[in-house]
């Protein structure tokens, strides 16, 4: 059986940015260093408010200089896309919404990068590195090459599609929880400016640059970086839960005692539950339960813990 599962991806959209200098402009906006961003290499960052919150995470990808995407999430796309606007009008440069011109899918598994050489010829290598083609992009989201976001339009988006889907599919829960274990946390509906980037790791996942100069937000997230210590982040705990675990609510420790607020849950084609629970750090390799008293064991994220 062929390890390649390919999937839309309802919960993601994107927003086209067209205009001269798009990566400049960015570079005062974002967490991530834009400077890196081109034909062949995405990057993954963050939007902050002025007080360092995160507005939305994200990706860009920049196939010309004055012709980017950024992949958000479906359920923050609006607000984003007002965010950017009120500073990208000074720029000269349009924010749209494009999911109606580019439909975000994922493809993973061990033999992922062999079916996207087979259907479009060639595949990304190294984590970030883009490839493009007709009617379709492709990142590398891992090292590995065992897991890609892609972006489709038009008909040869369609005719890809087909060649992928005929390889193997999946659901897109299955991709969610990928995403989770690789250490990656998506923000959803009602969860915008609400934490700084520490506190969703984006600062150990690589969505933050601490070299690249000022952006909104940069002072607050940088002082917590230099100066303090981040006393909560996310952890990721995984179980089976008679009922998914809501955002905002909370798991309790042996005691009974709730000590972890659920930020996302995603139950995968198994069965099992994965919960991304913001805790205080101490806490975060700690078996804990669900709301009905279901064991929850907890998961090493694949980053280090940079002694928090």
């Amino acid at each position: 059986m062929t390890d390649s599962h390919f999937s839309e991806l309802s919960e993601d959209s994107v927003l086209a940015l067209e205009g001269a200098g798009i990566a400049a402009f960015l570079q005062g906006q974002l967490t991530c260093d834009t400077r890196a961003a081109g034909p062949g290499t995405s990057v993954p960052g963050a939007l902050c408010n002025a007080q360092g919150r995160v507005v939305a995470d994200l990706r860009l990808l920049l196939p010309a200089s004055d012709q980017g995407l950024l992949r958000v999430g479906s359920a923050l796309a609006e607000h984003t896309a007002a965010v950017l606007g009120r500073y990208a009008m000074f720029s000269r440069i349009a924010v749209q919404p494009a999911r109606d011109r580019w439909q975000p899918c994922a493809l993973w598994g061990t033999a992922a990068a062999a079916a996207l050489r087979d259907a479009a010829g060639t595949a990304p290598a190294g984590e970030n590195a883009c490839a493009a083609g007709d009617g379709w992009l492709a990142v590398c989201c891992d090292e590995a090459g065992t897991a890609f976001e892609l972006y489709l339009s038009g008909d040869g988006g369609s005719a890809l599609r087909e060649r992928l889907e005929a390889a193997g599919t999946a659901a897109e829960a299955d991709w969610r929880a990928l995403e989770l274990r690789r250490g990656l946390l998506r923000l959803g509906e009602g969860q915008a400016e609400s934490q700084l980037p520490q506190a969703l790791n984006y600062d150990r996942a690589g969505l933050v640059s601490f070299r690249k100069g000022c952006y909104t937000g940069q002072e607050v997230v940088a002082r917590l970086h230099y100066r303090g210590r981040a006393k909560k982040r996310w952890g990721l705990w995984q179980g089976r839960l008679a009922a998914a675990a809501a955002p905002g609510g909370m798991l309790a420790d042996t005691d009974g005692k709730p000590c972890a607020e659920v930020l996302r849950c995603v139950v995968d084609s198994t069965g099992t539950s994965w919960i991304a629970a913001l805790a205080r750090v101490e806490d975060s390799n700690r078996a804990l339960a669900g709301a009905a008293g279901e064991a929850l064991e907890p998961c090493v994220l694949p980053y280090p813990s940079n002694g928090d």
